[in-house]
């Protein structure tokens, strides 16, 4: 092949070199592609996690306020302006609630997820739609009340129970 053969012994040195070059890129190309392939499972999943934790925690705050409010008096419920707070409270809660529901969509049609995790999701994410249908539909109701009275009737009506 080669007329001398400190040449030919350079050559296949060089090519075995090539070689290795092309082995060693092809396993760092298949390493991160696999790295983002399972990172973005873990993603999604702690995503939603903390969307929901921050869900549940709100909830939590809010069905507090309520208890509140069935404690106090008319006077005292006009004076701490809870009417005022609970509409901003229902109002932070159905933003945090339509993200997680988005959250819950995209988990559940991601193709990276097994079927019992998509079910899952499915599942919470009919939950956390039928709560914040309930959400939407009380702020509306307490923004529409005319007297604080009316206002103190109906927020001591909420449940925000899951």
């Amino acid at each position: 092949m080669y007329p001398l053969p400190a040449l030919q012994t350079t050559m296949r040195s060089i090519q075995r070199g090539m070689v290795m070059k092309r082995a060693i890129t092809m396993v760092i190309i298949l390493g991160a592609m696999g790295s983002c392939f399972f990172t973005r499972v873990r993603l999604i999943a702690q995503q939603c996690q903390d969307e929901e934790a921050m869900v549940v925690d709100y909830t939590k705050s809010l069905t507090e306020m309520v208890e509140t409010v069935r404690k106090e008096g008319l006077p005292e419920f006009e004076k701490s302006y809870h009417q005022k707070a609970c509409l901003t409270k229902l109002a932070l809660c159905l933003g945090m609630l339509d993200e997680l529901v988005g959250c819950l969509e995209k988990a559940s049609v991601d193709s990276t997820a097994t079927k019992d995790q998509m079910e899952a999701y499915k599942a919470k994410r009919d939950a956390y739609t039928k709560l914040k249908d309930k959400v939407e539909g009380d702020r509306k109701a307490l923004k529409a009340s005319e007297d604080s009275k009316a206002a103190k009737t109906l927020i001591e009506k909420f449940n925000f129970s899951n």
